[in-house]
């Protein structure tokens, strides 16, 4: 056999997915069209109307088995219920954070078919996700007015530098520390890490805590409605989120590795997520 010519892509590109998992993936940059879902409707008269996200028929358009009867998703000013505790609370409804992770808890007398879907139940929470983001980006878009901003002292060093066009001064895009994940929260969280480091100390000890997905508190519960751990991802990361909590308490206040210097904000931790199959 002769080979007259060579292949330029991998051949495994094409192959079928393997994977347990559901993931998304989003080209080029933010804009505001980005969050707008392919999504139509047909109007008793007739003509065709795209929908979005925030659209009170969106998630039954979009997962037709999961939602039969056509029940409403999220909207714009869905109210809180009138409880001791929403009373104290400004904000009258509820964010969209909020609707998704009410969906999300099983509850006696309500039927649980969206947490038994796998990977469609993995789709929702991939969609759920980068639905609530590219809201998030959408407002920090609109209202880049009152967060464009740059102090006095860095624009007269950009005109002693020799830039005389100050309206390219400053990130056309400001994506403020709160955001979780843009630059500005990771250098944030950096830069306290250094300080702690500088008042108190470097750390002695470098911890590394794993979830397992064959803790028995997950196989019970996994075995009990026939699944597997990547069919719900959001009660493996309950669970390490209170044996995390357990550990720091462990660490900080029962002291089984000694005293530490100073308090809780001495353990400087990083919490990444990734599923693997065994």
């Amino acid at each position: 056999m002769r080979i007259i010519s060579d292949r330029l892509t991998d051949g495994r590109t094409y192959n079928a997915p393997m994977a347990s998992e559901m993931a998304a993936l989003i080209p080029g940059d933010f804009n505001l069209d980005m969050d707008k879902r392919d999504i139509v409707l047909q109007q008793h008269s007739g003509k065709l109307m795209r929908i979005n996200e925030i659209h009170a028929s969106y998630l039954a358009l979009q997962y037709p088995l999961l939602f039969t009867y056509g029940e409403d998703g999220f909207r714009l000013g869905i109210k809180k219920g009138v409880t001791e505790a929403t009373k104290k609370q400004k904000k009258a409804t509820i964010s969209m954070r909020q609707f998704f992770a009410y969906r999300l808890h099983e509850r006696k007398n309500e039927s649980g078919h969206l947490l038994h879907a796998r990977r469609l139940f993995q789709q929702f929470l991939v969609d759920a996700y980068t639905t609530i983001e590219s809201n998030r980006l959408r407002y920090l878009k609109l209202n880049q007015s009152s967060l464009r901003s740059d102090s006095f002292d860095s624009i007269k060093e950009s005109e002693n530098a020799g830039r005389t066009n100050m309206n390219e001064q400053g990130t056309e895009f400001v994506l403020p520390a709160s955001f979780t994940g843009g630059p500005r929260y990771m250098k944030n969280n950096y830069l306290d890490a250094m300080t702690i480091c500088k008042h108190f100390g470097f750390p002695n000890l470098f911890i590394t805590f794993t979830c397992n997905p064959k803790w028995p508190e997950l196989t019970r519960f996994l075995k009990t409605r026939n699944l597997k751990p990547e069919d719900r991802p959001e009660v493996i990361c309950r669970i390490f989120k209170m044996k995390l909590e357990s550990l720091m308490d462990d660490l900080t206040k029962k002291h089984i590795l000694g005293k530490t210097v100073s308090c809780e904000l001495m353990f400087i931790y990083l919490i990444y997520l990734t599923f693997h199959t065994y």
